[in-house]
């Protein structure tokens, strides 16, 4: 049977065969899918000859826009006694499809190829296991969806994907992965069965045995590697268990790259040993060595409950192994214990990226600085240490000493009044080792003199109430008069007491640090820098507050002239409560399912007033310009569900746009109130925890960039409207509008009409023509990253990254020659990918799924 298509020789052309012919009646009928639209058909007869199927047996060409496939039906008549033994389809490549034979009826159906899957990567989170098996992605027509199992179980379909990612499974669990290969006809492959293993886990104890030895040192026998303890599971069964070590090399101070030294010619099985906690020895039975890779085996069974050592039998010679020469910190190896029960593997893991390497002396204490006119006098205790050479000392960066000092004192002169600087002492031993740094931030001053720091200081900022200023009169030195304060601060008990510093403006911002204990800044009006572009910054340990000049500018002209000069700047940030936070959220978790709304880290009261010399408070809401928040995130927790939000009245929560930055999430607001870091987690009855878009939907979810299509349900395989991924658009990106824009089909009464004016005013949408929108029409795939790379741009402020792909669809030349640009650059940047046969499928509709986890990369 013969199916020939016309196209190009140059253009790739399939199909999906699915026909039976009865040899006694002559009745043919099923269905061709095709990628092309010309389709004709014919058999082939005993002699070698070919018997056409009218067209009219074929019937009409059908396209489905979804699929973006062309099909017909075959149904009727044609020659009877055709006995034919296999069906060709020739269209670019040839494609053989033999017969199965019941009774006279020929069926001619191809079978789906069944995928491989290749490998797995894994991951540890929360005490549990994180395994995604990947598998080469079938190029061939018709392949639609992937099947994944699990203990032959169906965990879900896999679209546009070639991996899927099991999460919290727990330490060792067993698993056995299946892969199977669904084409557009519904048809599954064989499943393909991976080897069965158990999820891998962290060691229960783990210590490498080499930290702190001198740098270029020799490990020498009856040195140790490493010590470990595996958590309570199989250790045994031929051939036992292996270890496997990496060293993938040490990193020095300046960060340039410092392997391990190894000797090949020295090293042999027999130099290595396993030992327990009494000194038994386990013999290597199998050994191998690979660049800085290095494998162990060993035959028998282990105690679980006992600690082992490995380490350099009393065969070696001392010339194997050699540590850096450099004194490093951050040295790193990965070592993996993998045991057999079975012949089903365990797998242990250890990965240290921080193993010191040489000696280091403690960092000193006692930190001070006592500022003078212009000067700066720096003092600290003496180190212990019986290998000390001395001190070095910098200034904002710049290192002062170009060789260890060995006073535990030193005067910088010639610096700034009121100007803070940071200074910074460590501690050197004679091998070149540093300790870590103690710091400070002080500030000369003119008149008075006092010490900044002191005590056992661990980095930075002073001891009185305000921090970081002068903290108590000076000692010694010529009598002086103490400067008069120029800043008050309010602690949490109500107290208020002097900040000693002085307001000075550095690269357009007046920065102001204040101790963890104080709610409320006040500072004379008189002496703030008014400019517009000239910032005020609050800063302190688990918040960041920065003013705008021209808000402060809105703010003066609260009042009269005459009354600023002896008016404060009331700056409020009182911490929030965990019962006034539950006060906020409880109305949402009570009313929504499966929500949990949980504090996440810092959370405040944040307020702006003015306070004339009468008392009169008078307050600014409502800023002209954005402020920029920073509140501290708790450590550990998953930075896709949290954010900074908005606290109204209850129920009433907005996230905020923002982002994650070392520790801290940072986002602008045009009003002050009630700000917290939560964590916002939403699930839905119809997207399981290992739906492949699920961490997206979550993710943009909490965001409030997406909702459910009710309180259940997300339905992620429903069709997206133009409509709705603009809204996705305006709400990631924060846009906001004040009218309903111009589009004649987007009233203004419509839920989406703001958000849609929004996105044209940022010129990342545009009409179907020049008045409509066609807000309700599902989105197509070239639209869709249209809006994206739009969007993209927009927020990046950068130009569109256009121009040739560097790999082309394959499907290229049906992609509308205005959203080519889109395509190639979303290309490039990796946030889309093609689909099977590498095609972009332009007129594909999208799903909710789809376009979320496209929002989320945004």
């Amino acid at each position: 049977m013969l199916l020939a298509l016309s196209a190009p020789v140059l253009t790739y052309a399939a199909s999906i065969l699915k026909v039976y012919y009865n040899a006694s009646t002559g009745e043919i009928s099923g269905v061709i899918y095709s990628d092309q639209s010309d389709i004709s058909l014919s058999l082939d007869n005993t002699d070698g000859s070919k018997v056409q199927v009218p067209g009219s047996v074929i019937g009409e060409v059908y396209h489905s826009n979804s699929a973006h496939v062309y099909w017909a039906k075959v149904n009727g008549n044609i020659a009877t006694g055709l006995i034919p033994g296999s069906a060709i389809v020739e269209s670019g490549d040839t494609r053989q499809f033999n017969a199965s034979v019941s009774g006279v009826v020929y069926s001619f159906d191809n079978k789906v190829t069944t995928p491989k899957i290749e490998n797995h990567f894994y991951r540890f989170e929360n005490g549990a296991t994180t395994v995604a098996p990947f598998w080469d992605m079938e190029s061939e027509f018709g392949v639609s969806y992937y099947n994944i199992y699990n203990n032959n179980q169906l965990i879900a379909p896999v679209w546009n994907s070639n991996y899927y990612e099991f999460y919290n499974l727990p330490y060792s669990s067993f698993q056995k992965f299946e892969l199977s290969a669904v084409d557009l006809l519904g048809h599954e492959s064989e499943r393909y069965r991976y080897e069965d293993m158990y999820a891998p886990a962290l060691l229960e104890e783990a210590e490498v045995l080499f930290s702190g030895k001198k740098k270029g040192s020799a490990l020498m026998p009856k040195d140790g590697l490493f010590a470990f303890k595996a958590s309570a599971q199989h250790l045994e069964n031929d051939p036992g268990f292996e270890f496997h070590i990496f060293f993938p090399g040490a990193m020095s101070a300046d960060y340039t790259n410092v392997p391990y030294l190894f000797d090949e010619s020295e090293m042999d099985a027999s130099d290595f040993e396993l030992v327990d906690e009494i000194g038994r020895s386990y013999p290597i039975d199998h050994y191998y060595y690979y660049s800085a890779s290095f494998g162990f085996g060993f035959n028998g069974t282990l105690n679980t409950d006992s600690k082992y050592i490995l380490r350099l039998s009393s065969t070696a010679s001392g010339k194997e192994i050699h540590l850096p020469d450099t004194n490093s910190r951050y040295a790193k190896l990965y070592f993996y214990l993998d045991s057999y029960y079975n012949v089903t593997p365990y797998k242990f893991s250890y990965s240290p990226h921080e193993i010191p390497i040489g000696t280091f002396p403690d960092k000193p204490t006692g930190f001070a600085a006592t500022p003078g006119n212009g000067t700066l006098n720096l003092t600290w205790n003496s180190n212990t240490e019986a290998d000390l050479d001395g001190y070095l000392v910098w200034l904002d960066g710049q290192l002062l000493t170009n060789s260890p000092i060995h006073q535990t004192n030193y005067l910088i002169q010639g610096l700034q009044n009121g100007k803070n600087y940071h200074v910074n002492v460590a501690a050197v031993n004679k091998d070149g080792g540093r300790s870590y740094q103690a710091y400070l931030f002080p500030a000369p001053q003119s008149v008075g003199s006092g010490t900044v720091g002191g005590g056992s200081n661990t980095g930075g900022g002073g001891s009185g109430g305000g921090g970081g200023g002068i903290a108590s009169p000076a000692t010694t030195g010529a009598a002086s008069t103490p400067a008069a304060p120029v800043i008050t601060v309010v602690d949490t008990a109500g107290v208020a007491k002097p900040l000693g510093t002085v307001l000075n403006s550095e690269n357009g911002k007046t920065t102001v640090s204040v101790a963890s204990d104080i709610k409320q800044l006040l500072l004379p009006a008189g002496l703030v820098p008014i400019d517009k572009n000239n910032a005020l910054a609050v800063v302190k340990d688990d918040l960041s507050i920065q003013i705008p000049g021209g808000v402060l500018d809105q703010l003066k002209g609260l009042v009269p002239a005459e009354a600023w000069k002896d008016a404060k700047v009331s700056v409020e940030f009182s911490p929030l409560t965990s019962e006034e936070i539950a006060k906020k959220t409880d109305a949402i978790t009570a009313k929504s399912a499966n929500t949990i709304i949980t504090s996440a880290g810092a959370a405040f009261e944040i307020r702006l007033s003015l306070i004339t010399a009468d008392g009169k408070v008078t307050g600014l809401s409502k800023l002209d310009l954005p402020v920029t928040l920073k509140l501290k995130v708790n450590a550990g927790l998953d930075g896709n569900l949290t954010g900074i939000y908005y606290l109204g009245d209850p129920g009433d929560l907005q996230y905020m746009p923002g982002h994650l930055d070392n520790g801290f999430w940072i986002a602008e607001t045009s009003h002050f109130s009630q700000y917290a870091v939560l964590q916002y987690s939403k699930m839905f009855r119809d997207i399981s925890a290992s739906h492949w878009a699920a961490a997206a939907i979550q993710s943009m979810v909490a965001k409030q960039v997406v909702t459910g299509t009710s309180d259940l349900d997300f339905s992620p395989n429903q069709n997206v409207t133009r409509a709705e991924f603009a809204a996705f658009i305006a709400r990631s990106l924060g846009l906001k509008s004040g009218s309903a824009g111009s589009f004649t089909d987007v009233t203004s009464t419509k839920w989406y009409a703001g958000e849609i004016a929004a996105a044209a005013e940022a010129g990342i949408v545009t009409g179907t023509s020049g008045s409509s929108f066609a807000p309700d029409q599902p989105i197509t795939r070239q639209e869709m990253v249209a809006m994206l790379m739009k969007a993209y741009v927009y927020k990046n402020k950068t130009p569109l990254n256009a121009g040739e792909p560097e790999i082309k669809f394959t499907d290229y030349s049906s992609i509308a020659a205005w959203a080519r640009p889109y395509a190639s650059a979303a290309q490039k940047l990796g946030l889309i990918l093609g689909q099977g046969g590498n095609k972009f499928n332009p007129l594909q509709k999208a799903t909710r799924a789809e376009a979320v986890q496209l929002i989320s990369k945004l």
